[in-house]
């Protein structure tokens, strides 16, 4: 295997880091930071000005390939998942994206055709995949009787609010498993915001007898489908935890930089620069094993070991790395003004989005290659 980027994606992370450069990355790790019981700042034309220019740079179609049946975007789009986790973005770029492959494993078909090219032109789409599980796609989900409407609960649903569509796997009371794509703004959908403690955008939705635009008819089994698509979105996330990961060790290292003690850098003393020092090792190390996902889904390789793998490991250095930064920079860093804090209760949060590392191991554990034989 090959990790090293070629050219085009060298290129796609250096449009990425200037898009997203040091002047509005504050922007955007604060857009959707609310205050507890408040409704915050009103940040709307930024979160517009960020999907703008994330859509302007072509990352909607990442993932839609010119050949029919071919299978690539996976690598690109992680390049772009770990610049997102830098600057802690928030937003449906990444649900739309996995959505966008959703359409693509369908039947071809006008509607379908026509849902892929408005999402390449800008469309948004929250993906009921974030609800703590390892398997959204074995949630209840109720057919309304002449197929036309869907009732469903989701506990997790990020960016529903913004968001055009909402996409919703589930399974039905008769075990097929069934994924509709529904209007956001339709009745019969009602949103309730969590207060939770990364302060960002997650939403309860209901749905009552909500009007089904498109039920997605996969062209192979829906059961395998979603486990390939839970795969993606498994290195896309991972991809984006080593992007926070990295983002809040250079926050670090800066932090140590200019805190003084005994007359000397903090930096100069063995026991925070070792830390720091086996940080970056982990970063690479997930970073590698992140890439290695993404060229096994674009190679056509079974990539959902690899994809479970790096989502564990990757989920768990964030959280690390969100920590003992955050005890670097001392009382400060627990301030409103540090983002040592916004670091470390994002991690928390985007860690367990889709699993906790040990239910994402548990779940792809019978996928680990037999032992040799006469071990």
């Amino acid at each position: 295997m090959d990790v090293t980027l070629d050219a085009e994606h060298e290129e796609l992370r250096r449009l990425v880091t200037e898009t997203l450069g040091d002047e509005i990355a504050p922007l955007i790790r604060r857009m959707a930071d609310r205050p507890r019981h408040g409704a915050g700042p009103d940040d709307t034309e930024i979160r517009a000005l960020v999907w703008q220019a994330l859509t302007g740079m072509g990352a909607l179609g990442l993932n839609q390939s010119p050949a029919p049946g071919a299978r690539r975007g996976l690598r690109a789009l992680a390049v772009l998942a770990e610049r997102l986790g830098e600057v802690l973005y928030q937003g449906p770029l990444l649900d739309t994206v996995l959505t966008s492959e959703a359409l693509l494993r369908c039947t071809p078909g006008p509607e379908r055709d026509r849902f892929l090219k408005e999402i390449a032109a800008g469309a948004s789409v929250a993906a009921a995949v974030r609800d703590g599980g390892v398997r959204p796609y074995d949630t209840p989900l109720t057919v309304g009787a002449a197929g036309g409407t869907v009732s469903a609960e989701r506990r997790f649903v990020a960016f529903a609010a913004e968001a055009d569509w909402l996409l919703i796997p589930g399974l039905t009371a008769d075990g097929a498993h069934r994924t509709a794509l529904v209007r956001r703004d339709r009745p019969g959908v009602h949103l309730c915001r969590h207060e939770e403690l990364g302060r960002g955008e997650l939403y309860a939705v209901r749905l009552t007898d909500a009007p089904v635009t498109l039920w997605l008819t996969p062209e192979d089994d829906a059961e395998s489908t979603w486990h390939e698509l839970i795969a993606s979105a498994r290195t896309l996330q991972a991809a984006y935890l080593v992007g926070l990961a990295r983002a809040a060790l250079r926050l670090g290292t800066d932090r140590l930089k200019e805190r003084r003690q005994f007359g000397a850098a903090l930096a100069r003393q063995q026991a925070p620069a070792f830390l720091l020092a086996r940080l970056a090792t982990r970063v690479d190390a997930a970073h590698l094993l992140t890439r290695q996902a993404a060229w096994e889904a674009d190679t056509a390789r079974d990539h959902r070991l690899t994809a479970g793998q790096a989502l564990a490991m990757a989920a768990e250095l964030a959280r690390d790395t969100g920590r003992d930064v955050l005890h670097l920079h001392g009382a400060h860093g627990m301030t409103e003004a540090s983002d040592a804090q916004l670091f470390y209760r994002r991690a928390t949060v985007e860690s367990r989005v889709l699993g906790s590392p040990a239910r994402v191991r548990a779940d792809v554990l019978p996928l680990l290659p037999a032992g040799c034989p006469g071990d």
